[in-house]
C-alpha cells in the first residue's frame, strides 16, 4: 500500500479550495505569495497531482488521494449515510431502456438485492445538496460492470443503496450519461412515481447509504 505523505494531503485540500481560479487569485484566496504558490504546484506538478495551465487544476492522481482521504474521514467519524434533497423532474425515457437490459438487471438483482423496475426517479438536487454528489463520486460504492451485447458496449454504473419515503432502492450513477450534474437517478423494485405519488416539482428526501 502507497503511503501518503500528510503534508501531500494538506496541499491537495487547499488547491481543492481554489481549483479553477488563476494562479495570482488562488495565492490570495490561500494567504501566500505567488511565489511560495508556484513552488508548492510546480512540485506537485512533477509527481503528477496537478496538471499544467493557467488555472489551478487537480489531476485525476491528486483527486484519487484526496477521495482516500475523505474515505478514512467517513470512517473515523462513522458516517454511514447522507440525506440529499431536490424535486422530482422528469427524464429523458433513457431509465427504462437502460434497467431492462439483462445485463444490468441481471447484476443489479444480485448485488443490490432486487430486481429493479425498468425505470428511475431523476430527482434534480437543490444547490445544498450538491456537494454531496460529488463525495459520491469519489466513493467506490457498488459497482455495476459494463458490457456488451456484440453490437453495442455499455458504460459501468456504480450504486449506492438508499431509501426515499421509506421505499428500499439505490442511487445509480451511470459512467455515461445525458443528465445534468444536478440531477441523481434512483431505482427500486417499484414505479417510485406511482408508489409515492410523485409529480413534477415534488419536493424529497433520499438517505444514501455509504
Amino acid at each position: 500500500m502507497e503511503c501518503v505523505d500528510r503534508r501531500l494531503v494538506g496541499d491537495l485540500l487547499a488547491l481543492s479550495r481554489v481549483e479553477g481560479l488563476p494562479v495570482a487569485e488562488a495565492a490570495g484566496r490561500l494567504c501566500m505569495t505567488r511565489q511560495g504558490l508556484y513552488k508548492i504546484l510546480r512540485s506537485l506538478r512533477e509527481r503528477g497531482y496537478v496538471e499544467e495551465g493557467p488555472v489551478v487544476k487537480l489531476s485525476q492522481r491528486g483527486r484519487d488521494i484526496l477521495s482516500a482521504a475523505l474515505r478514512e474521514l467517513l470512517s473515523y467519524f462513522n458516517i454511514a449515510s447522507i440525506r440529499v434533497v431536490g424535486v422530482v423532474v422528469s427524464g429523458l425515457g433513457e431509465g427504462a431502456f437502460y434497467i431492462s437490459l439483462e445485463g444490468y438487471r441481471r447484476v443489479m438483482e444480485e448485488l443490490l438485492g432486487f430486481v429493479p423496475y425498468p425505470g428511475t426517479l431523476n430527482v434534480k438536487l437543490d444547490p445544498q445538496s450538491l456537494p454531496y454528489r460529488r463525495y459520491l463520486e469519489s466513493l467506490p460504492g457498488i459497482l455495476i460492470p459494463g458490457f456488451t451485447n456484440g453490437m453495442r458496449t455499455y458504460g459501468a454504473v456504480k450504486a449506492f443503496r438508499a431509501r426515499i419515503r421509506g421505499v428500499e432502492g439505490a442511487v445509480v450513477m451511470p459512467e455515461r450519461t445525458h443528465h445534468p450534474t444536478d440531477v441523481i437517478e434512483v431505482v427500486a423494485s417499484v414505479k417510485l412515481r406511482d408508489v409515492l405519488g410523485l409529480r413534477d416539482g415534488d419536493k424529497v428526501e433520499i438517505e444514501i447509504y455509504l
